[in-house]
């Protein structure tokens, strides 16, 4: 889809994106269009990112496709080693592992240190999270799903309290989406993420720290492993 058609169905809503990295409608959509793309494996892990291809097929400007590959180098979606262009990151297994053992490092600090019982209205920002997740994975909107799973994961680990931590989990949630991307649109784990979203806030109301942590470091795995299955094995 051209993204001049994708800015005419957006048009009266405000951007998550852009309100969030403070970047211009343009490059938020372009960026949207490569996340889309990822997700739909229509770009696969070392996949060129070539300007002249990008602008074609988001009808978009040159100083608009920089911008939008600057900022998601910044997030380490796409990684650009000396004269060798740009391209989506992919991981082999050591560098998978290393990853997936950050993560689970942070999600365990964070469910360790959350002060319980957590305030009602932050359970209920995290409960609205959790419903507008599953809302979205009805719509079958691959941009949407992916946005508002990471909002609901930041409000989680947000409850944290350490803006520190909270921020590293954010960082490495972008760092881990070439490798989580290709769950967002299978059905099978798009539905169990639903199902873990809302046995994870279950647990929060239940003030139940073991149940939790239990369940955020099993929720990451099945995206994981659909990425080892398709470029690992």
């Amino acid at each position: 889809m051209k993204v001049s058609t994708m800015r005419k169905q957006s048009a009266t809503a405000t951007n998550p994106l852009q309100s969030e990295l403070d970047v211009s409608e343009p490059v938020v959509e372009v960026i949207e269009a490569i996340e889309r793309d990822i997700i739909r494996s229509r770009i696969l892990p070392h996949d060129r990112l070539l300007e002249d291809n990008l602008m074609y097929d988001y009808d978009a400007k040159r100083h608009v496709v920089r911008a939008a590959l600057a900022e998601l180098q910044r997030l380490g979606v796409v990684v650009k080693p000396p004269h060798l262009g740009a391209y989506i990151r992919r991981f082999d297994e050591q560098d998978l592992e290393d990853l997936y053992h950050m993560r689970r490092v942070l999600y365990r600090a964070a469910v360790r240190v959350m002060s319980f019982p957590i305030p009602p209205d932050r359970l209920d920002e995290v409960s609205m999270a959790m419903e507008a997740h599953a809302r979205a994975a009805q719509t079958g909107d691959l941009v949407r799903i992916h946005r508002t799973n990471m909002t609901f994961h930041r409000l989680l680990y947000g409850l944290c309290n350490n803006p520190y931590l909270a921020e590293s989990i954010r960082r490495h949630d972008w760092l881990s989406f070439p490798a989580r991307a290709y769950g967002v649109a299978d059905v099978e784990a798009l539905d169990c993420a639903c199902r873990e979203h809302a046995a994870m806030v279950e647990a929060l109301h239940d003030q139940a720290r073991d149940r939790l942590e239990a369940l955020s470091l099993d929720h990451m795995e099945r995206a994981r492993s659909i990425y080892e299955k398709k470029f690992l094995r």
